[in-house]
């Protein structure tokens, strides 16, 4: 879902998954200069109102920091439910950068870290800096060799975008 304003350029936007009876929303985004104008709740409701249309949605899940409180108002403003907390595994040591040999969850499922699916979907910041567009593509090119093809491209300002990938396997569903 994405929020286009009067100049014909993207504002905001939600990137989702969509289960068979769930949808989840994996990004919400809103630009700095838009936020407090209910873009984002505006969103929520086209895609609320998309999955009440399909008809068997059972629910829309989301999540955000601990720390992020205005989120969280904001999402029960909007009638949604605190219903969990989830837990990370980090793969690398924020403190001193290394990385561990195995993955505790793929090893408690029978799998060495190296058959752990890659993410379906890979945000990242980019900033084209004095090369321009011409660094970019070849940010883009570096993603294709990890797997990955380029979903979206978010224009933040001239040389600031969030380059939004899937990967391969992904990629090659229809879009929704």
């Amino acid at each position: 879902m994405v929020a286009i304003g009067e100049d014909g350029k993207a504002i905001g936007l939600i990137i989702y998954d969509c289960g068979p009876e769930n949808w989840s929303i994996s990004l919400g985004y809103v630009l700095p200069e838009h936020r407090r104008k209910h873009i984002y709740t505006a969103l929520f409701y086209a895609l609320r109102d998309k999955a009440k249309e399909q008809g068997n949605i059972f629910s829309i899940l989301s999540g955000t920091h601990p720390n992020n409180l205005a989120a969280q108002a904001a999402f029960e403003a909007q009638g949604r439910t605190k219903e969990y907390i989830m837990y990370s595994y980090p793969l690398t040591d924020r403190g001193d950068g290394k990385e561990p040999t195995e993955s505790a969850v793929a090893h408690s499922q029978g799998r060495s870290f190296e058959e752990m699916r890659m993410p379906e979907y890979l945000v990242e910041p980019f900033d084209t800096g004095p090369d321009g567009l011409k660094s970019m593509q070849a940010f883009i090119n570096e993603k294709a060799a990890e797997g990955y093809a380029l979903h979206q491209a978010v224009p933040e300002s001239t040389c600031r975008w969030v380059l939004i990938f899937s990967s391969l396997s992904c990629a090659q569903r229809p879009a929704i």
